[in-house]
């Protein structure tokens, strides 16, 4: 073969070697093409997460009473017209800048859409309503408690519902593949646990519906006598835990639990002194009441300078009378007077569940009840004295519980799957802070205070009551310069044998339309029903 002719092979072998190469790339290429086109890819989206629930004493639910509606978007024009009705006003706005993403995702809606195929899941509706709102609280925009007992209980409630994900497999230009189906998974299996209350859910309501009605700025305990367990727990004004914005925005105070602040408390803190005398044998004291008494260059008065004329403990409880319980003040002394309001648990936070505590109130200490005067206005529950509704309502439970102290309680445990309680809360012992005759003695004198003396209105339709009320100044003014005040009424009934202990506030006002003694009269036909239907 001529050198000419082998050139001319290799030339024409090369160009066959090009072709073939550039025919295999071409190949290639189309088959990438052809798998990208026909590629799946798996889309997860996952759903909210059920939180745990409260049940009050009789098992039945605070939270969790209703249903959400979950329905997946598609990508596409079509899902964003099929869910658009059913959707709210800010869903719209989601639907709308999301309806040409390639991914599918969950829109709240109104109602189940599953017959008219569009998948839908269901979470429960953590909050319904505002039955127990301050002492529940509220979560923040992840679902988090951030106040009451939804942040006190915070991990165990998250953890209650199952960990859930719709499963969808999607084509590269995303649309669902077809037959196929988006799959619900569980990821990871909930405890169901949930908390159960002392509350009862009906009294609840009653006592927040009355307080609507007749107390803007307020509280009110109602208490089992026998056990310290707290049957309602209701402050005003209430707000709404679906809608917190709005109370921020308010600034009306109505995210403050009051039960649990801190307050002047005025006359109701007698109940103190009483029980100190009694238990120092100075219960035969008796004191000319003029109306006013100087002391330590200040002038003390009783309400509306009236005069009480010769008074004994119990002529002085059922008046009021201040000056009477100045002096007995100064007989008793501040450490003796300090003692036993520490015994009945003022000074002292109580702890309703974990990282939930109330305010501990503030006792003056020693070196400043050195003054006279600081201990006059201790002595008629006035001066640097602070305290809690719910450390005056467990005050006067003592008494009606023939002196032995027990501490309020709201949580009688945790609930498992079923709704049951199977982790009960222990309650702290019970002491005793006062003698048996002695918180006989004290009723007696409380009744008197209901039946003749200054706490007529508390009087009950049904039965009798003992109760005690207070006014107390607060060193706080409105825009014309008049002094807003705290009004107290705390008591028991029935009168011979306890079953309840009430305490009403209502704090921070001129003057309130309906008296606290009233309102507790109030709440005792509430009992009375209540009690008939147990």
């Amino acid at each position: 073969m001529s050198l000419h002719r082998f050139y001319g092979l290799c030339a024409v072998l090369v160009l066959l070697a090009g072709i073939v190469l550039c025919r295999t790339y071409w190949v290639g290429q189309q088959t990438a093409y052809a798998a990208n086109a026909g590629g799946q890819t798996v889309q997860t989206v996952a759903l909210p997460r059920a939180r745990g629930d409260f049940y009050d004493r009789s098992g039945r639910r605070l939270t969790g009473t209703a249903q959400r509606y979950y329905a997946l978007c598609m990508p596409g024009e079509a899902g964003y017209t099929a869910l658009f009705p059913y959707v709210s006003y800010e869903a719209q706005g989601l639907l709308y800048e999301r309806r040409n993403l390639s991914t599918p995702f969950l829109v709240q809606t109104d109602r189940d859409l599953t017959g008219q195929g569009i998948p839908t899941c269901t979470v429960p509706e953590h909050f319904t309503g505002t039955t127990a709102a301050h002492l529940l609280g509220y979560l923040d925009g992840e679902d988090h408690g951030v106040a009451g007992l939804e942040r006190a209980y915070d991990d165990l409630l998250a953890a209650c519902g199952d960990k859930r994900s719709i499963t969808c497999i999607m084509t590269a230009r995303g649309r669902l593949l077809a037959d196929t189906a988006p799959a619900v998974t569980v990821e990871e299996t909930g405890t169901g646990q949930g908390v159960q209350l002392t509350l009862d859910a009906d009294l609840q309501r009653a006592c927040e519906a009355l307080a609507a009605q007749v107390m803007p700025r307020g509280c009110i305990l109602v208490m089992d006598t026998a056990t310290g367990e707290v049957l309602a727990s209701v402050s005003m004004p209430t707000f709404d835990p679906r809608n917190i914005a709005a109370s921020i925005r308010a600034d009306d105070t109505s995210l403050i639990n009051r039960p649990l602040r801190a307050f002047s408390a005025g006359s109701v803190f007698k109940v103190v002194l009483a029980a100190a005398a009694y238990e120092s044998g100075l219960d035969w004291y008796t004191h000319d009441c003029t109306g006013e008494l100087e002391l330590a260059g200040q002038t003390y008065r009783c309400a509306q300078g009236r005069a009480h004329g010769e008074v004994n403990l119990r002529g002085a409880l059922e008046q009021s009378c201040n000056t009477y319980f100045i002096e007995l003040g100064q007989l008793l002394g501040a450490a003796r007077i300090l003692s036993t309001a520490e015994q009945f648990g003022f000074g002292t936070a109580v702890q309703l569940a974990p990282s939930l505590r109330s305010a501990a109130g503030t006792l003056p200490d020693a070196q400043t009840l050195a003054n006279d005067g600081q201990l006059a206005s201790f002595s008629f529950g006035q001066g640097a004295l602070t305290v809690t509704p719910l450390q005056i309502t467990a005050m006067m439970n003592t008494v009606a519980n023939g002196g032995v102290y027990r501490a309020p309680a709201f949580v009688k445990g945790i609930t498992d799957s079923t709704g049951a309680v199977a982790a009960p809360l222990e309650p702290s012992a019970p002491r005793t802070v006062c003698d048996e005759k002695t918180a006989k003695v004290l009723r007696s004198m409380l009744v008197s205070v209901v039946a003749e003396g200054i706490g007529a209105e508390a009087r009950p339709a049904a039965g009798m009551a003992g109760g005690k009320t207070g006014t107390a100044q607060t060193g706080q003014y409105d825009e014309n310069g008049e002094e807003l005040l705290n009004y107290w009424f705390s008591g028991f009934y029935p009168a011979q044998t306890p079953r309840y202990t009430v305490t009403v506030l209502q704090d921070g006002i001129l003057k309130p339309e309906l008296s606290s003694a009233a309102i507790f009269e109030k709440i005792t036909e509430i009992l009375h029903v209540w009690d008939a239907a147990l």
